[in-house]
């Protein structure tokens, strides 16, 4: 069974979903190749979880982010806000390792 997919934190009055990307989802999204319209014909049931197509669909746009920053297109500031972003997300440090090494969908 796959770990829990993200944690419920209130602010103020509107519900915020807090995503964890977890070794789960990163081999769920090289099964899918990040697309999670792939996801929905090929998943199992489980697999094709809301949680999981909101976290498929972060990471493919952090995978897009992410090769922008390697290839040097970006500033330094919005490396600086993606690296943010990254360790604000996600807690252990190989996640975003694995994350660096995927490949964009687009």
């Amino acid at each position: 069974m796959p770990p829990s997919a993200g944690k419920r934190n209130i602010q103020g009055p509107l519900a915020v979903i807090a995503m964890t990307i977890t070794k789960y989802h990163i081999e769920l999204y090289k099964k899918v190749g990040g697309d999670v319209d792939h996801l929905q014909r090929i998943g199992t049931s489980e697999e094709k979880s809301i949680a999981n197509q909101n976290i498929i669909v972060e990471m493919e746009e952090l995978v897009s982010n992410l090769e922008l920053i390697k290839n040097g297109m970006t500033s330094n500031q919005y490396e600086e806000e993606i690296n943010a972003k990254l360790n604000k997300l996600y807690i252990d440090d190989s996640i975003i390792a694995e994350l660096k090494k995927l490949k964009s969908f687009r």
